[in-house]
């Protein structure tokens, strides 16, 4: 599997919505597989490092996974509300403090460098996972004018992705994978009323 389509969206909350996606025609789920699963959880940088040996265990890989769908069914409402309302609903802000009551998270105070930094994480594996995507949600909404968090252009693709260019004009979730395809069409097409 390339695991560039893990990282497409740019942000974790949309890369989750983006495990699910198109590949030869046929709908592909990354949660549907335990090993992808974590590839993806690792690509998107959402564990510590001694979060590795407790993925081991199955019960928790599984539970995790489950957390996973329905947190990206919420984002999934979230790209929805943004699309057709142009802001989040009130029943999905609902929903997310919901999610948010149940996680358990320190808060602790790191010194390095002679700096005092005040780190959050999750109690648990599942709740640092959780509490990661949260933020990013909580950070793009913050930080992001809606306008920039869209749907890729080309006609067979469901990615979604936030446009961080200078221009605010970018269209495709990748230019490899869908900008390129549609640019190649579209130069054929022309040759051809030619």
């Amino acid at each position: 599997m390339d695991k560039s389509i893990f990282t497409l969206g740019g942000t974790a909350w949309i890369n989750l919505v983006n495990t699910t996606n198109i590949s030869n025609n046929k709908e592909v789920d990354i949660l549907s597989d335990k090993s992808s699963t974590l590839q993806w959880i690792k690509e998107n940088n959402l564990l510590r490092q001694s979060d590795a040996i407790d993925l081991e265990n199955k019960e928790l890989i599984n539970s995790l996974i489950i957390e996973l769908h329905s947190l990206r069914k919420l984002c999934n409402i979230i790209l929805f509300d943004i699309e057709q309302k142009g802001e989040v609903s009130l029943n999905a802000t609902n929903q997310l403090k919901k999610i948010v009551e149940k996680l358990k998270v320190n808060i602790t105070i790191n010194s390095e460098n002679n700096i005092l930094v005040m780190v959050s994480e999750g109690e648990t594996v599942e709740d640092q996972v959780l509490y990661n995507i949260i933020g990013s949600i909580i950070h793009t909404l913050e930080n992001t004018s809606i306008d920039r968090i869209r749907n890729c252009e080309h006609e067979e693709c469901i990615l979604y992705f936030v446009d961080t260019s200078k221009s605010g004009k970018r269209r495709w979730c990748s230019m490899e994978l869908c900008g390129n395809r549609k640019k190649a069409a579209e130069f054929y097409a022309k040759k051809k009323k030619k």
